[in-house]
């Protein structure tokens, strides 16, 4: 990659319109056509721009202008250019690319500007050999003319003749080079004795033997430029170019080049500078990171009016990120890092910057969410507006003042350690208390009004079923935590014998069917033949169900559920692939752990432990198997893979399926108070909307249903209802956003309402939470009837009647 080619490229066609204005203007008649004036510099120029990305070597790029220079120089010829004219063109070559840099500002490197000066006088050279050999037929005239153009050569050129190497041409710029001496007619060996020890006089003598032109680059030269005085240093850009004959032969040595010392010696004075910068910088940055203070460089930003509204970050140590919890600071600003950073920040600094004057304080700032003590202090010229700030976190200091003062907290800080340390367990007794009650509270509440008889007689399935589904579910979190203590305590017990894996998926996709169809969910299975293991049959029809149910649960309505059974070399593998939420990536590698769920908020929309997989890859594992998830992401579906190792077996019978019990119902009294009432019911789960209105509709109350907070408040602001009650734990919008934003309500509008919280978390805490939220009451599911009449019938005395 090279800069200065990719600038040639790109602006190559307003170089050679300039150029052709140069050439025109100073060197050619008005008659030339544009493409004459033109000629072989859009080659030249793309073997530039060649040797540019290539990097070429010396000789690369002599050769590289070899043949466009040499038509270039004929051409001249041709058109009537003299010797002086090809020179100069490349000159105006040179000065047109040097105006197009300082037009773009664009600063190439010293080694580019090197290939680009070797090649024009590379070029030069070659147009000028040429032109010389088409001239040498001509008059005395052209060849005086051709002495003339050397001595305006801007680099030093000589050339040197016969085998003797023999001074016949030399410019004005060679002589000042080496000295005003006698050269011409004398060797080069005999001009410049001083060159024989330094290896010098071989090249010359190589290039002429070997007709290869050489190209040298800072070539480190001696010379005695006066006679007695002692050796001078110079180093030189040089071209050794052989120049041959009508026969073809050897002839001469055509040397040509620059003196380049001013610029080495500008290239070790720029190192020399530059190393003891990079020394100075060194010490600088080793006290800078040693510091253990928090310290960081930035420039003020001040809006029209002088206000400072803003700083930006220029430097910071090593301390920074710890003392202000703010990583990768440089470059940005405040307000990027912490939008909500307060204004005072900016006010402090802004009055350090505009004044000079230095500043000690201490503050907080929520949004840092620490407390800082920090000295500020101009820096540099007050027009650069810096300010360097040196600042430590002194959060715990002023915690423990703030705990010494109020002596109380340290019993609540110690609780709180205790509370952290056993935070999983709680959040998890939580989670089975909520699993466990959920499906409590619509078995037991349509079981008590079967008993009672107030179930019509068309919703006597209904209950039933909701009631055997509910059961089902309980049955199989009590199953998953037995099996996860049996996992723990060693106590896993495999009946092994022979499974046909084929067998057991059919048999749990038609456990799952209805759940799939209920959601409008496509089940499609690729069952391969011949997949016989050794094995627990119920242990892996447990593992397919789980897979299974898990897909069915995290797909949407009218997504796909793939079941793939197929046999890899020694093994069957089962992967069920399924369209619905997809598993963070940084999730992933958790998704087997026990306890471990992606969404374990209260308001998650999908119920469970966090057993189900955990369960699967121990039972699989125990089979000497291997289980597997993949997923593109959130949304993007997910798919699980188990490997089970092949046997030879016979196919295991299937066990016969459990029978039902019956259920019979009791009476339950009838609140007088309950007769007309209208009550609000909000949850998420329909099996708990239908129960309490089934519950609460013989009693005279007319039932209004929402599945969500969103639908309740709709409901509410439509027509405020007598009562409410609302489940806590929903998805979205839970029950304490429900009741934070009823309360916020004007009376007339429902602000008031009597409110009870229905919850499958039975503990103080959500009960004492409940009650400081706004709710009026609280009711633990699974939800008693009599409790639950007693409670509504308790509010009614206090709920505001319509109109009244």
């Amino acid at each position: 990659m090279s800069v200065l080619a990719d600038l040639l490229a790109a602006r190559r066609d307003g170089l050679l319109e300039l150029l052709t204005q140069r050439v025109q203007a100073t060197l050619a008649s008005a008659d030339l056509t544009r493409s004459e004036l033109i000629d072989h510099f859009p080659a030249i120029l793309r073997d530039v721009g060649q040797a540019l990305l290539d990097g070429a070597s010396p000789t690369e790029q002599v050769l590289a202008t070899h043949h466009a220079a040499d038509a270039h120089g004929a051409q001249r010829l041709r058109i009537g250019f003299d010797l002086n004219a090809v020179v100069r063109e490349y000159g105006l070559l040179r000065d047109c690319i040097f105006e197009l840099l300082g037009a773009a500002k664009v600063v190439p490197e010293l080694h580019e500007l090197r290939i680009v000066s070797d090649c024009i006088s590379a070029a030069t050279a070659h147009s000028v050999i040429r032109y010389v050999r088409e001239r040498e037929d001509g008059a005395n005239a052209e060849r005086r003319h051709l002495l003339d153009m050397f001595e305006q050569a801007p680099g030093f050129v000589c050339f040197l003749r016969g085998r003797e190497l023999v001074f016949e041409l030399a410019n004005a710029a060679y002589f000042q080079l080496a000295g005003h001496r006698e050269v011409f007619g004398k060797s080069v060996y005999e001009a410049l004795p001083e060159l024989k020890d330094q290896g010098h006089l071989d090249l010359i003598e190589r290039a002429f033997v070997s007709g290869r032109p050489f190209v040298g680059r800072g070539i480190r030269v001696a010379l005695q430029r006066e006679p007695g005085a002692p050796l001078s240093e110079v180093f030189l850009d040089l071209i050794l170019q052989p120049i041959r004959d009508v026969q073809g032969r050897v002839s001469g040595i055509l040397l040509q080049g620059h003196d380049v010392s001013e610029v080495k010696q500008q290239e070790a004075q720029r190192q020399l500078a530059e190393a003891a910068q990079r020394a100075s910088e060194e010490r600088y940055r080793t006290l800078f990171e040693s510091i253990d203070d928090g310290f960081c460089l930035v420039e003020i930003l001040f809006d029209e009016s002088g206000e400072a509204v803003d700083y930006r970050f220029i430097e910071t140590n090593a301390a920074f990120a710890g003392q202000s919890g703010l990583v990768g600071a440089v470059g940005k600003t405040a307000l990027e890092l912490v939008p909500g950073l307060a204004r005072s920040w900016f006010h402090r600094y802004g009055v350090v910057a505009a004044t000079g004057q230095s500043m000690r304080f201490e503050d907080h700032d929520p949004a840092l969410g620490r407390w800082l003590d920090v000295f500020a202090n101009r820096v540099g010229a007050p027009a650069l507006r810096q300010v360097a700030i040196v600042f430590k976190d002194i959060s715990e200091r002023k915690r423990i003042e703030k705990e010494r003062a109020h002596l109380f907290r340290l019993e609540s800080a110690a609780r709180q350690a205790a509370e952290e340390a056993s935070r999983l367990r709680d959040e998890f007794l939580t989670t089975v208390s909520h699993e466990l009650r959920t499906p409590l509270t619509s078995i037991l509440g349509w079981a008590r009004m079967l008993r009672v008889g107030t179930v019509a007689a068309e919703k006597r399935d209904q209950a039933l079923e909701t009631i055997e589904r509910n059961a089902r579910a309980q049955a199989q979190l009590i199953d998953d935590l037995l099996d996860v203590s049996s996992i723990l305590a060693g106590k896993l017990r495999l009946e092994v014998t022979t499974v046909d894996v084929q067998s057991i998926v059919a048999a749990a996709l038609e456990t799952v069917r209805p759940a799939a169809e209920a959601k409008g969910i496509q089940l499609r299975a690729t069952l391969a033949a011949d997949g016989t293991v050794m094995g627990d049959p119920h242990r892996l029809q447990q593992v397919a169900w789980n897979l299974l149910a898990n897909a069915v649960k995290f797909t949407p309505a009218g997504g796909r559920v793939q079941v793939l059974v197929e046999r890899k070399k020694s093994a069957v593998e089962i992967t069920v692939t399924d369209t619905g939420v997809g598993i963070a990536s940084d999730f992933q590698p958790h998704v087997f752990e026990r306890f471990r769920q992606a969404d374990g908020a209260p308001t998650r929309a999908h119920g469970g432990l966090g057993l189900g997989l955990s369960i699967v890859r121990q039972l699989v594992e125990s089979h000497g198997g291997t289980v597997s998830v993949f997923s593109e992401g959130e949304g993007r579906g997910a798919s699980f893979t188990v490997g089970l190792p092949l046997a030879v077996a016979r196919r295991p019978q299937p066990s016969a399926p459990a029978g039902r019990e019956q259920l019979r119902a009791k009476g339950l009294p009838c609140p007088p108070e309950l007769d007309g009432l209208h009550i609000l019911v909000v949850d998420d789960e329909s099996d708990t909307r239908e129960l309490l209105r089934t519950l609460l509709e013989p009693h005279g109350v007319h039932v209004m249903l929402a599945a969500s907070a969103a639908e309740g408040l709709q409901l509410v602001m439509a027509g405020p209802p007598d009562l409410l009650l609302s489940g806590l734990g929903m998805p979205k919008e839970d029950g304490y956003a429900l009741i934070t934003k009823l309360r916020q309500l004007p009376a007339e509008a429902g602000g008031e309402v009597p409110a009870v919280a229905l919850t499958a978390r039975a503990c103080m805490e959500e009960r004492s939470h409940a009650l400081l939220a706004g709710f009026n009451n609280h009711i633990s599911k699974p939800v008693e009837a009599l409790e639950l009449l007693a409670v509504v019938a308790s509010l009614s005395r206090r709920s505001w009647k319509r109109g009244g």
